[in-house]
Formats: structure tokens, sequence, C-alpha cells
């Protein structure tokens, strides 16, 4: 995810690069927010929330540990997920089109069982 072009043409892909999140070896070209908002909607699709959070807490500190030295962190600096997961999010939600905030507060809103 060096570019705004990466695509992920199956779910195997995406797996794949999450679990390159997981294990540390995420490429320095590919550690940026937009890939945290990626691996925390991976996480969060398939996790209870507080486990999805706890797993990408320890991929940052992971991912940071090994790229540290090379000063590749996200979020100016940021070292933990509370720091960066504001930005994280305001990648996810232009990606969706919500950049309206009262469009999303209504769908949020919205009764999904209905």
């Amino acid at each position: 995810m060096s570019n705004n072009e990466q695509k992920f043409p199956s779910t195997f892909e995406l797996w794949e690069f999450v679990l390159s999140f997981e294990d540390g070896s995420l490429p320095a070209s590919a550690w940026n927010e937009r890939a945290l908002a990626v691996v925390a909607i991976w996480y969060l699709s398939l996790l209870a929330p507080a486990e999805a959070m706890a797993r990408l807490e320890a991929g940052i500190r992971r991912n940071q540990l090994r790229l540290a030295p090379r000063g590749g962190a996200p979020g100016d600096g940021a070292t933990s997920l509370g720091e960066v997961w504001p930005s994280a999010l305001r990648h996810v939600l232009l990606a969706v089109g919500e950049a309206d905030p009262v469009a999303l507060a209504n769908r949020l809103l919205e009764d999904r069982a209905a």
C-alpha cells in the first residue's frame, strides 16, 4: 500500500496483508495510517471490538519496533493506537464517502433491523 493505487484482488491478498501486519513484516513502504485503517476494518469485521483493538495495538507495537530506527511510524511518530486511531478513522470515513457529519449520523442511527 505504498500508493493510492494498491488493490486487493481477493480476500486472500487482504489476509496476507493483515498477516504481514500481525507478524511485523509489513514493508516500510506500506506502513501508514491507511494501512492501519485497512487492518482495523478487517479485524472489526471478524472479531469482537475489544479483541480487534488488542490485535491492532499489538501489531502497531511489533511494526514500530522494527521500523522505528528508520523513522517510519504513522501518525507523525505516534506510539499507540489511541494516537493513531482518529486519523485512521478519518481515512475510513473518506473512503466510504461520508464527509458530511449529518448524513453519517443519520446512517449510524438507522434501525438496521427494520
